[in-house]
């Protein structure tokens, strides 16, 4: 179904929807190739293209009443876009290449993930080790106790 139709579906139906259509055609609106390619510089017979990596993510909701005591609808979104440089385009007389923007900080993120995890389940496994050897401990004075109480009891009979 085109965005337009849905559109004057909306505003003919209720308020709710048609905010909701107004949320969808925005954020369409957003979402085009300028937003990924920069403007190209020229300079000395080459060209470079800037790149980005975009990121949309829209939620919406609606509804409406079907009491006719309540009467009412009522509907909410909201959005989110991020655009990070991803790299160039570098055009020359040799062709065009494609030349990544490296992002150290995101190459580090798995590794000190993986290393976060193995610290964890260490300090986890030697707290139940240490947990269970104080149990056994707390257990063998209790029988230690109860041995000497009741061989003290045989003495006095």
């Amino acid at each position: 179904m085109p965005d337009n139709v849905l559109g004057r579906r909306a505003r003919r139906t209720s308020p709710a929807l048609s905010a909701l259509a107004r949320l969808i055609e925005n954020t369409g609106a957003s979402a085009r190739s300028s937003s990924v390619f920069g403007e190209p510089v020229v300079a000395e017979g080459s060209a470079v293209v800037p790149v980005a990596r975009v990121t949309a993510l829209t939620m919406m909701g609606g509804g409406s009443s079907r009491l006719f005591t309540a009467g009412g609808d009522g509907a909410g979104g909201t959005g989110f876009v991020r655009v990070r440089p991803a790299g160039f385009l570098l055009i020359d007389r040799e062709g065009a290449r494609y030349r990544p923007i490296r992002q150290p900080a995101s190459l580090l993120v798995i590794p000190l993930a993986v290393v976060t995890a193995a610290a964890a389940t260490r300090i986890v496994g030697v707290s139940l080790r240490e947990a269970r050897r104080r149990r056994a401990l707390t257990a063998m004075q209790k029988s230690c106790e109860a041995a000497r109480t009741s061989r003290g009891a045989e003495h006095t009979d």
